[in-house]
């Protein structure tokens, strides 16, 4: 965990730019097909990580609009061990060398949009993240804001807050379930130029023990599709 040090004077540096900071996950991430040690073989966490800031004003408790609009807001990820305990973002290899077990790009900074439902919100999306090895993983996500005036060379910006994902499997490429269609929310914040990608979905279908036997992720998330295929017939 980080030192208990660092994340309270970050709380004392929250308060004092007139506002509480939360965040959480948003979008929890649920699988991914391990990209071994290649460049070129990427293979992305999915759902992509979202992460949702929401800022409240401490006379009125209620959201300050203008203050998640601040663009200097950063948030960095990290690949924690299935307990929450040991920090998995770096592996060290036989021969002593160490490198990224986590790839991709582990820095987000805020998109400001509406989500599924209609409602504003400050978002981290986090689309370009893989894991080289198989196993159990969370993701660790820790916000900090940055203050163009007071940057300095090796300077210190305090931790606000932090927050950890629910519990997501990196499978080998034999056992990956598929990739999910991307959600409501994904695709609600890529109407609204979020950099983030919408695929359809290539999901394994999973074997039931009752009902229809159709596995509800794999199926398509758009609430038009019936009518959509009527019109085809």
């Amino acid at each position: 965990m980080l030192p208990a040090v660092m994340v309270h004077s970050g709380l004392r540096s929250s308060r004092s730019h007139g506002g509480n900071y939360q965040i959480h996950v948003r979008q929890q991430p649920a699988a991914a097909r391990a990209c071994g040690f290649g460049e070129r073989d990427r293979r992305v966490i999915d759902p992509p990580p979202i992460v949702q800031l929401t800022i409240n004003d401490p006379a009125t408790g209620l959201p300050d609009s203008n203050e998640i609009r601040y663009p200097f807001n950063v948030m960095h990820c990290t690949l924690w061990s299935e307990d929450g305990i040991t920090d998995e973002t770096a592996l060290t290899g036989a021969d002593k060398r160490i490198t990224r077990r986590l790839m991709g790009t582990l820095v987000s900074s805020p998109f400001v949009g509406l989500d599924e439902a209609g409602n504003e919100g400050c978002f981290f999306c986090f689309p370009d993240l893989s894991c080289r090895t198989h196993g159990k993983y969370r993701l660790r996500f820790v916000l900090m804001r940055l203050e163009p005036s007071d940057l300095q060379p090796e300077g210190y910006t305090p931790v606000i807050t932090q927050c950890m994902s629910d519990v997501f499997s990196v499978y080998t490429a034999k056992d990956f379930p598929g990739m999910r269609a991307s959600t409501y929310l994904t695709k609600a914040l890529k109407r609204q130029g979020c950099a983030i990608s919408v695929k359809k979905g290539n999901e394994k279908p999973v074997e039931q023990t009752g009902g229809s036997g159709k596995d509800d992720e794999s199926g398509d998330d758009d609430p038009t599709a019936d009518t959509k295929r009527r019109r085809k017939t």
